[in-house]
């Protein structure tokens, strides 16, 4: 088996292909496995998918978010260590074998390489936001937009292993409508670790919104949770009711997993 440390060394990695690189943790597959079930839940019925077809997509799926969450341990690590502004980010580095891989299994979609910089763009806007004294609303919802890039990421390359080859603004609309879902399901679910994020100084949507409002970061929380979810009803509405009903799936399927969260009491921590 090739070494992590091969990835950084041009002349061995002449000599052997990007998918024969070991390259991520076992914790990092461990964590990736919430998005993988999640990403079967929503996206497989959209497709007409039973759930015993993951293992036929699983390797490449697998390998792609497990990178983004060893690039998540490593841009932690990096946050306590005392992250500098000029420091490289690792994501770079994952960000390249994963079109590596892709493109030596074939399985590249145009539009893969543009939501891999998205989140290349996350991890940087967080590590500024934990740094920065003072945050804006309009940054945390960047972030929070930039966060779930890797859904797109997951979702363009099963339409790609799926042969499914749609137009411009058949895809567009695919991966639009899905888009607030992503977002809101990010969201919802930093409520669920917001008080172990505190304790570890982790970065987490509603402990931004606690630095910017304090005791009423709950109310403008709601506000943005409310957005992404009429959005998605909003965009619903205007389909077909063939289109309707198979994407009414997805968000079914999200709120019998993920009922509405309660938003937990704000912790106003000293800076």
């Amino acid at each position: 088996m090739a070494s992590v440390v091969k990835l950084f060394d041009p002349i061995a990695r002449e000599k052997q292909n990007a998918s024969e690189i070991s390259c991520v943790s076992c914790n990092s597959m461990y964590r990736s496995c919430r998005v993988l079930r999640e990403f079967v839940l929503y996206y497989f019925p959209l497709y007409n998918l039973p759930m015993s077809d993951f293992f036929k997509f699983s390797p490449i799926l697998g390998f792609i978010e497990a990178l983004v969450y060893e690039t998540d341990e490593e841009v932690e690590q990096l946050q306590h260590s005392g992250y500098e502004p000029d420091m490289p980010s690792p994501w770079f580095a994952k960000q390249k074998i994963i079109l590596e891989v892709l493109d030596e299994k074939n399985l590249r979609h145009f539009k893969v390489e543009s939501y891999l910089n998205k989140l290349g763009e996350y991890f940087e806007l967080e590590s500024q936001l934990l740094r920065a004294k003072h945050v804006t609303h309009t940054l945390i919802t960047q972030a929070a937009e930039l966060r779930s890039s890797d859904y797109r990421v997951l979702h363009c390359t099963l339409l790609k292993m799926l042969g499914l080859n749609y137009n411009q603004e058949e895809l567009n609309e695919e991966l639009s409508l899905m888009w607030p879902l992503e977002v809101l399901n990010d969201m919802e679910d930093d409520l669920m670790s917001y008080k172990e994020d505190v304790e570890a100084k982790h970065y987490n949507t509603y402990r931004m919104f606690v630095k910017v409002y304090g005791e009423k970061a709950a109310y403008y929380l709601k506000q943005d949770l409310y957005y992404y979810e009429h959005l998605f009803h909003q965009q619903l509405d205007q389909l077909s009711e063939v289109r309707k009903a198979r994407f009414r799936k997805a968000w079914d399927a999200y709120r019998l997993d993920h009922p509405v969260p309660v938003i937990p009491e704000p912790i106003l921590e000293n800076e």
